[in-house]
């Protein structure tokens, strides 16, 4: 299989809009790589969002660094070994930090597809999955003005759909009080609370003193929470492993997790109990497969995060879901509840469970007129 062509295609669709620790997101930005080969063609999609947060690139720098660095590269190496490169050459290709993470997520994710395509195999095959659905899980973020009404509302929908786990957006200030609320009205919803990052142990200066957080997360421990998502800043592995002596609820780490080699870090250390694994983030499906080996093998529950994807990286999502580590419902979402348009489409959730894809590749091909609609610049590199 030889690449004859990439495209790379950049969209901008409305996103929420959703609030949490790290600001408010409204627009979705879609970095896609489009790779065309002698045999077939293959879509990859990129994580990154519309601003830099979490620890994560905006989604403008990646598309540079494709257009700059990532493609070049991809196509000269292709070149020189006959047309034939393997996906899981693909990230070696790159650095290690975030923005070639994404970039090399985005790569392998096309020539995966293209791969899996040619050969006529769906992308839970080629990864040992025989799951044919996996459970789905809702986020609810901070509501406008911080009240509780529209919380409940969004609540409500999300167990009306029958999601089978509900992470809850919190920052200081904004935490005991919803929580204690959606728990009153939903007494048995499978809930937890995702900080990204926003408490800290020790002093502090501002409105709110940072000396109370940990006592504010101590209040969360008779609410029954699955877990408390990145508490505490991406880097402090040691004030996660002293929060846990404070605090009854598991902690569950997700910026800190940034590539396979900080969740072996994260778990040497004792840092959490329970792993958010986003493929994007981790440096592409393979490497979330590694990360998902490690928890396995550290006895530690996992579930796959999401970054407000289209249907071609949730379905890709759903499928790695499938690996037997993850036990706790992903963020699996239709991308119709929080995208203005999905130009690739995504299966029914049905009572809580999304099917596993079973044609070939790592997700669907877009509707061509979808995409058109929300494409706002392409650049065609062609094989020389």
């Amino acid at each position: 299989m030889s690449i004859d062509e990439v495209e790379l295609v950049v969209l901008d669709l409305g996103l929420g809009p959703i609030e949490g620790s790290l600001g408010v997101f409204d627009r979705r930005p879609v970095v896609l790589v489009h790779v065309v080969t002698d045999e077939g063609e293959g879509w990859g999609e990129c994580g990154a969002l519309d601003e830099a947060a979490g620890g994560d690139p905006a989604a403008r720098t990646v598309e540079q660094l494709l257009e700059t660095v990532g493609i070049p590269r991809l196509m000269a190496v292709a070149q020189n070994r006959d047309g034939a490169l393997h996906p899981s050459a693909v990230p070696q290709l790159f650095g290690s930090g975030a923005p070639e993470r994404m970039m090399a997520a985005t790569l392998e994710m096309a020539v995966l597809d293209a791969a899996l395509r040619v050969a006529g195999v769906p992308l839970s095959t080629s990864i040992g999955v025989t799951r044919a659905r996996v459970e789905v899980g809702a986020l609810a973020g901070i509501p406008e003005g911080r009240r509780l009404d529209p919380l409940l509302d969004a609540v409500a929908v999300a167990a009306a759909l029958g999601s089978r786990r509900l992470r809850v957006k919190i920052a200081p200030g904004w935490d005991v009080e919803p929580l204690r609320a959606i728990r009153q009205r939903f007494p048995d919803l499978d809930l937890q609370a995702d900080a990204n990052g926003a408490y800290r142990l020790g002093a502090r200066t501002g409105p709110i003193d940072r000396d109370d957080d940990a006592r504010r997360l101590e209040l969360l421990d008779d609410l029954g929470l699955t877990c408390i998502e990145q508490p505490l800043p991406a880097p402090d592995l040691a004030a996660h492993v002293e929060l846990r002596e404070l605090i009854a609820t598991p902690i569950a780490l997700d910026e800190s997790l940034a590539s396979p080699r900080h969740v072996d870090q994260a778990l040497r250390y004792g840092a959490c109990e329970i792993a958010c694994l986003k493929p994007a983030r981790l440096g592409g499906v393979l490497a979330a497969r590694r990360a998902h080996d490690l928890c396995l093998a550290a006895g530690v529950a996992a579930f796959v995060g999401g970054l407000f994807e289209t249907g071609l990286a949730r379905g890709a999502n759903a499928a790695i879901a499938g690996l037997p580590g993850f036990t706790l419902p992903g963020d699996l979402s239709a991308p119709a509840s929080y995208l203005s348009l999905d130009p690739f489409g995504y299966p029914p959730v049905i009572d809580g469970l999304v099917a596993v894809r079973t044609e070939p590749g790592v997700g669907p091909a877009p509707d061509p007129e979808l995409l058109a609609s929300c494409t706002v610049r392409t650049r065609r590199f062609a094989a020389r």
